[in-house]
C-alpha cells in the first residue's frame, strides 16, 4: 500500500523500490499505474541496494518482519533491527544527505539504533531521521469515531504521543477533535 500511494503521489518524480524478494512484480504491477513517478525494482543481487539508494532525497524503511503471535518486543527488535542496520548502512554509504523515515518496529528502538550507525558512519543529521508512528494515530482517529458515532474517521484528530509500544503510547483525548 505505501509504495502504490508513493508511486500515485504527483510530488514523487522517481520510485525506487528494494527488498530482498517479490520486487520486480511489485515494480510491474506498480509500473502500470498512470503517474509522473519513473519506478524501478531492485533485489540484492548486482549491488541492489546500492543502485536503489544512490542519489535518494528521501529514504522510507518499512523492512522487517511483523510480530507475530507470542513473539515479544524484545524477539521482533532483534531481527528487525537486523535489517534496520543494514539498510542504515546503505544509507550512510549511498545517500548520505537523504532524509531517512523509518517505520520498522518496534520504531522506538529502530530508531535509535539507525542513529548510532549514522553517528558511527560520521553520517548522522538529526534533522534528516524520522521514526513514523502514523498509524498509532490512525487507529487511535479509528477508534474515536467508532466510539463517538462519526462515520468518517479523517474527520476526527487525536494527537498520539509517546513510543509505539502498549506501555509508552498516549492519546490524548482531551485533545481531541470535533
Amino acid at each position: 500500500p505505501l509504495s502504490l500511494l508513493l508511486k500515485a503521489c504527483p510530488l514523487v518524480d522517481e520510485l525506487a523500490l528494494y527488498d530482498v524478494v517479490n520486487t520486480p512484480g511489485v515494480t510491474a504491477d506498480l509500473s502500470h499505474i498512470s503517474s509522473v513517478a519513473k519506478i524501478q525494482g531492485f533485489l540484492p543481487a548486482d549491488d541492489g541496494m546500492k543502485k536503489a539508494m544512490t542519489g535518494a532525497d528521501i529514504v522510507v524503511i518499512p523492512a522487517g518482519i511483523p510480530r507475530k503471535p507470542g513473539m515479544t518486543r524484545d524477539d521482533l527488535f532483534k531481527i528487525n533491527a537486523g535489517i534496520v542496520q543494514g539498510l542504515i548502512q546503505g544509507c550512510a554509504e549511498n545517500c548520505p544527505d537523504a532524509y531517512i523515515l523509518v517505520i520498522s518496529n518496534p520504531v522506538n528502538s529502530t530508531v535509535p539504533i539507525a542513529a548510532e550507525v549514522l553517528k558511527k558512519a560520521g553520517k548522522f543529521n538529526p534533522k534528516k531521521l524520522f521514526g513514523v508512528t502514523t498509524l498509532d494515530v490512525v487507529r487511535a482517529e479509528t477508534f474515536i469515531g467508532e466510539i463517538t458515532g462519526e462515520r468518517d474517521p479523517s474527520k476526527t484528530v487525536i494527537p498520539v504521543i509517546g513510543g509505539h509500544s502498549g506501555e509508552t503510547i498516549v492519546p490524548l483525548f482531551s485533545q481531541s477533535k470535533p
